[in-house]
């Protein structure tokens, strides 16, 4: 087996490449801001290890507290990739953490078992964390939630093994170098080296996914209002009528206009017509349910496909559409602003997966309709069949 300066060394090797690694990656994909701490953390942990090779001159305690600082840093970056955004209070949390362990650590400085097994908890406990992170996330990608799990297991494991022999086992707790606890404390090393590489590549890959996710978004969502756009809407509008046809439910679709919307850009700006847009956009949302299809159509339009729903429950959805944003109030400079829907729908019970774009036809007339009944109301198609019966009869 190698001796523990060797695998010392080798491991501060091998942590300088992640680092080296991860901040190049960092550079590359400046949107994923946990890789950054991820880096951040590698860096501290190089220190660490630097620290620890010339153990003959500085305090052993001061690289352990540096080096279970870096684990706390990969938490950090972990839990701000499960929030998507960076998580507030960086500096003081890691300001008092470092206070507080390099405090312990400074009390056990003249104990080689004590600050191994303070060490070994943190990671420990920082290990766990990390795979309840992931966990939190439900992410689609399971296989990548067990692999990042397995790797963290193992760390996990083998430290928490290290911790039990020095508090058991009276070769390590009668210790007073790494040279004398060399069994267990070289397969750490080996283990680290292993688990420096795992986790490094494993990040890149959690930052890939959340670029390959936020491409997916730009390329399904309006940057404005967040909701789908024209062609997402398209795709999954005409996968949502192929299995209501299957399971044999109607679909309603809603086709709403913002009333003298060219208005409000003209009198107060483009910025507050973006403000109504978003707002209503969040209004409608909120009363949709998960399975409803809801779409900025362009402009000022929006499209809202309703699996399952009749004429009586479509028609009361753009009434409580239309009656809530006509209540909505804008605050804008010194003016009260407030505006209207108009909306035209249609119900269909019988139809072919090909026939949305009938339906979008459909719904524009019953909105040009509510258009020329004086707007802000709510109008539906009749088909012409019935309009036929109804003059017959």
């Amino acid at each position: 087996m190698l001796d523990m300066t060797t695998l010392m060394a080798v491991l501060t090797l091998t942590t300088l490449i992640s680092a080296i690694g991860l901040l190049v990656a960092s550079v590359l994909n400046r949107q994923v801001l946990a890789i950054r701490y991820w880096a951040l953390g590698l860096i501290v942990i190089v220190v660490g290890l630097a620290l620890q090779s010339v153990r003959a001159y500085l305090p052993l305690w001061l690289s352990a507290a540096v080096i279970t600082q870096g684990y706390l840093v990969w938490l950090w970056g972990t839990r701000c990739y499960r929030l998507g955004r960076s998580a507030k209070g960086f500096l003081p949390a890691m300001a008092t953490s470092m206070l507080a362990q390099g405090t312990l650590f400074f009390i056990l400085q003249d104990s080689l078992r004590f600050s191994v097994m303070l060490h070994s908890g943190i990671v420990v406990l920082v290990s766990l964390l990390m795979i309840f992170e992931l966990w939190r996330m439900h992410m689609p990608q399971r296989a990548l939630v067990w692999v990042w799990s397995g790797i963290w297991c193992m760390h996990c494991l083998l430290y928490l093994r290290r911790f039990l022999l020095y508090l058991f086992d009276t070769t390590y707790i009668a210790a007073s170098t790494f040279e004398e606890a060399e069994p267990v404390e070289a397969l750490n090393y080996l283990e680290g080296i292993v688990f420096l590489y795992a986790f490094s590549l494993l990040c890149v890959i959690l930052a890939t996914r959340s670029l390959q996710e936020e491409l997916k978004l730009q390329a399904t969502r309006d940057p404005l209002t967040n909701l789908l756009n024209r062609r997402a809407f398209t795709d999954l509008a005409l996968r949502q009528m192929a299995v209501s046809r299957r399971q044999g439910e109607g679909l309603a679709l809603l086709l709403m206009d913002l009333d003298n919307f060219k208005a409000i850009n003209d009198l107060h700006g483009h910025s507050v017509g973006d403000e109504v847009l978003g707002a209503f956009a969040r209004q409608v949302a909120r009363q949709v349910r998960a399975q409803d299809l809801l779409c900025r159509f362009g402009g000022e339009e929006f499209v809202l496909l309703v699996p399952g729903a009749d004429e009586s429950s479509a028609v009361a959805l753009a009434e409580r559409i239309r009656e809530q944003w006509q209540a909505r109030r804008f605050d804008v400079a010194d003016v009260v602003l407030h505006n209207s829907v108009s909306i035209g729908y249609v119900c269909v019970s019988e139809f072919s997966e090909q026939d949305l774009y009938r339906m979008i036809d459909q719904a524009d007339l019953a909105l040009y309709e509510s258009k020329q009944d004086g707007r802000n109301c709510v109008r539906g198609h009749v088909p012409a069949s019935q309009t036929l019966a109804a003059a017959v009869g």
